[in-house]
């Protein structure tokens, strides 16, 4: 599955997501997941719901990699914060996500495979 153009969106589409967004949607959220972020040293944080992680938030744009079984879940939560992509998989773990080189190294950090990688892959390679 190709993200280039979500990626895309998230990346030019909300300029106050890092500064106040991120931290309401992070409020919203922890009602009902756990989060753990430490803000001053990460740019992705992992979700949480009954001790398996279920999803991926990035700090800096409005991305959500989510599992498809909790997608409409978190959606409706989020339901009034209008400019998050999502980017749904079957599991964090299936290597089937691609992206064009050029816009991925444009914004996040170096990945080797940009034609097959997990959920998982990027949050392991944008964590830190």
């Amino acid at each position: 599955m190709d993200i280039t153009e979500t990626l895309q969106t998230a990346v030019h589409s909300n300029n106050y997501w890092k500064h106040s967004d991120f931290s309401s949607v992070m409020e919203v959220l922890s009602f009902h997941y756990d989060i753990n972020i430490e803000m001053d040293t990460e740019k992705i944080t992992a979700l949480y719901f009954e001790n398996k992680t279920i999803g991926y938030i990035c700090l800096n744009y409005p991305l959500i990699f989510i599992e498809s079984q909790y997608a409409l879940q978190v959606k409706n939560r989020l339901h009034t914060f209008h400019d998050i992509e999502y980017i749904m998989v079957n599991t964090l773990s299936h290597q089937y996500l691609s992206v064009n080189p050029d816009i991925y190294n444009a914004y996040f950090d170096f990945m080797e495979n940009l034609d097959a990688f997990s959920a998982e892959d990027f949050y392991f390679y944008n964590v830190n």
